[in-house]
């Protein structure tokens, strides 16, 4: 299963769904885990750090909605 997190819409939001360490806990019991580009930057998260943790980052939401199984948000 993958889990996916896209960027937060709402204006001002700073906070992300999955950050590179809860995606590194989540793959332990056996996920995968994909973020939409920038998804964490307003939360100092960059797409290398998740790239590092081992998650896919997608360019778009619309990517992100189409490759993920379950799709978390703030």
């Amino acid at each position: 299963m993958k889990i996916g997190a896209p960027k937060e819409i709402e204006p001002g939001e700073a906070r992300v769904a999955m950050t590179p360490d809860s995606a590194l806990q989540l793959q332990k019991l056996g996920y995968d885990c994909v973020i939409e580009a920038g998804a964490g930057e307003a939360a100092c998260f960059t797409d290398a750090a998740y790239e590092a943790a081992g998650v896919s980052v997608v360019k778009t939401a619309a990517a992100l909605w189409k490759e993920a199984d379950s799709v978390t948000k703030v």
